[in-house]
């Protein structure tokens, strides 16, 4: 019977898939383990780190050997809560929990600058993890609730962007997350889609504008939270099957040499990275993961790649 037919887990996954393999959580090449991926030396700076990808982040930095930790969140509480988790792993690891609101600029800088004074890294990260998601259809929506996902989504990824590269240079990586939402039309969530496509205007600016700076949108899969429910939405929760440490990871291996051939686009938690190293050059020459929206063949079987 129709009712009786088990539905894909994959179906909002597949789709979006560059790579044949489809990871959906962390694996040996982008583990914290790997000693290749040694955040030694590293200091990173984690928005949204109260809980969810950003703690998840901030747990996979700390067992990496992380010089230095930065918590960004606006609740005091969680903040101290993930910091808690940080010194379970690493009890060495310096770590900055900071209260702050991301679209408040002169917040942000003088965090910034507080993080430079404080701990000396041989280099910088930021990983933007704090977002928002309204919902509401143009005609209905208020103004202020449309607008909120711009406030921290667009405003607050471009206030600690800025921030980072007036603090420690046009070196170092910035990720972002964003999410597949933005290629999908879909009532109610114009808001969310159209900032996070901002977002990843945005990120492929910055690889123009500072060549040197490690720049990437990231799509963290779709992610169960901490009371299994779906993070985004409701309605995704039977699709949740990526965990939180498979960004965690992921962005280890995006603060690496490996992955400068992906600057400036965009990349997804469920593409495998060893995959996408051996067709490096096709992804280079045909600038399959750069904003076209993408000029790669997306699809459950992959991309037809040129090499076997």
């Amino acid at each position: 019977m129709a009712a009786e037919q088990a539905f894909d887990v994959n179906m909002f996954t597949s789709p979006y898939q560059l790579t044949k393999s489809m990871p959906r959580d962390i694996y040996p090449a982008i583990a914290p383990t790997n000693p290749a991926l040694s955040a030694k030396g590293k200091v990173v700076i984690i928005t949204g780190a109260g809980g969810g990808l950003g703690a998840a982040v901030a747990k996979a930095w700390a067992q990496a050997g992380a010089a230095g930790i930065v918590l960004i969140g606006r609740s005091a509480d969680t903040l101290k809560l993930t910091a808690s988790n940080i010194d379970k792993i690493n009890n060495s690891i310096p770590v900055i929990a900071e209260p702050t609101d991301i679209a408040n600029e002169a917040g942000v800088k003088k965090l910034f600058s507080k993080v430079k004074a404080e701990l000396g890294g041989k280099s910088y990260a930021l990983v933007n993890c704090a977002g928002t998601m309204g919902g509401g259809q143009v005609g209905d929506v208020a103004l202020t609730s449309w607008w909120a996902d711009y406030e921290t989504n667009v405003k607050g990824t471009f206030i600690t962007n800025q921030a980072f590269i007036q603090a420690f240079g046009d070196t170092g990586t910035i990720i972002n997350l964003v999410s597949t939402a933005v290629t999908m039309a879909v009532p109610g969530i114009s808001s969310y889609a159209s900032s996070k496509l901002a977002v990843m205007k945005l990120s492929q600016a910055l690889s123009l504008e500072y060549p040197s700076l490690r720049t990437f949108s990231v799509h963290p899969g779709i992610v169960a939270a901490e009371d299994g429910r779906g993070m985004v939405i409701d309605a995704f929760t039977p699709f949740a099957k990526d965990t939180q440490a498979l960004t965690g990871g992921l962005t280890l291996w995006l603060d690496t040499a490996a992955a400068d051939f992906l600057k400036g686009g965009f990349v997804s938690a469920n593409w495998d990275v060893e995959e996408l190293v051996k067709h490096k050059d096709e992804i280079e020459a045909g600038k399959l993961t750069q904003l076209a929206f993408l000029n790669g063949k997306l699809g459950p079987e992959g991309h037809p790649w040129g090499s076997k």
